[in-house]
């Protein structure tokens, strides 16, 4: 069965939702991934609460992402976090503190607890680990030349590990620790939320850097994960979009396919140039080539609302999509 779906952020007022949810629902969506921020959970967790209820009365599934928080999931969102736990930083390879959560903190990990619970009471169906990593250089705030993380838990951990200090420079047993680190929190969330009756979906990077996701199979294999995907946004990473969107399609599928999942692909709704809105269509010929029956797009309207990757011409990107959209509910069987 095909599942079609579609990114929500940006407004909290429901009538306005309820507009936007039968544009969705007309393009054939059959579940919606609201985004929940710490302002979310902090300020709007009623109102969100109200439009996972409207979503779910529509017959619609509500999926829910920790965007953004501790800057450790993927999201435009800011971190207060963050910005009250110092102590709970990464620590990059200068030494010096970035503006993201360590995903080995204890506290860091206490909090999540708490975003899954405020995350359940919102009613949802489906928890969304969206693009979990350690710190990204080239992402904002970044520094060139630097990594993360040396805090006193990674150090520790990489000594329990290896049996020796951790080194200054990124070696692969760095990366080796980091990747188990972030499978072993992933983890302990998916565990979490299906404790507090949530389903698993994860969305990993799809450039497999030295960032915590780089070894998809040990990440597929986590329990109770229900869904697995990537989101091979080609116009972004300005790679090639037959290859790109291809390879990580087909890579997803099998992958899925071995360890019993439902395999997903994000399609790149945002940032979309003059005169590329028709790889739009190709993209999602691709994905359902290679055997995927869960798409989603990021996000609503091509996300105009969010001017910094807004399309060039919004409106027809929108088009493009409801139109790949519609040529995957007629060729996917």
């Amino acid at each position: 069965m095909l599942k079609l779906g579609c990114s929500y952020f940006g407004n909290r007022i429901l009538k306005h939702f309820l507009e936007d949810l039968e544009e969705l629902k007309s393009m054939g969506c059959t579940y919606v991934v609201h985004t929940f921020s710490e302002n979310d959970m902090v300020f709007c967790k009623e109102a969100v609460k109200d439009l996972v209820q409207a979503t779910t009365d529509a017959g619609l599934e509500a999926w829910i992402d920790p965007w953004g928080v501790g800057k450790v999931f993927g999201g435009e969102s800011f971190s207060n976090f963050v910005m009250q736990n110092v102590d709970a930083m990464q620590i990059l390879s200068d030494g010096k503190p970035t503006g993201a959560a360590c995903p080995n903190n204890p506290k860091f990990r206490d909090f999540m607890r708490s975003w899954i619970e405020a995350a359940a009471s919102t009613g949802a169906n489906v928890a969304f680990w969206d693009e979990p990593h350690f710190y990204i250089p080239s992402w904002l705030g970044g520094r060139p030349g630097t990594w993360g993380c040396r805090c006193t838990f990674c150090q520790k951990s990489f000594e329990n590990r290896f049996g020796k200090p951790m080194p200054h420079e990124e070696t692969d047993e760095v990366k080796s620790l980091k990747d188990a680190s972030v499978r072993e929190f992933l983890t302990e969330l998916c565990q979490s939320a299906a404790a507090a009756g949530l389903r698993n979906a994860l969305c990993v990077l799809p450039h497999k850097d030295s960032y915590g996701t780089m070894n998809w199979e040990r990440l597929a294999q986590i329990k109770p994960l229900e869904v697995f995907g990537t989101d091979p946004y080609w116009l972004a990473a300005k790679r090639d979009l037959e290859e790109f969107v291809g390879t990580a399609s087909r890579e997803i599928a099998e992958l899925s396919s071995r360890y019993g999942l439902e395999g997903q692909i994000w399609l790149q709704g945002f940032g979309i140039p003059a005169g590329k809105e028709e790889e739009l269509v190709r993209a999602v010929q691709l994905i359902v080539s290679a055997g995927i029956r869960n798409i989603a797009v990021w996000g609503i309207y091509a996300c105009e609302h969010l001017s910094w990757i807004r399309p060039a011409n919004p409106a027809l990107a929108w088009q493009k999509i409801k139109e790949a959209f519609q040529w995957a509910r007629k060729s996917a069987r």
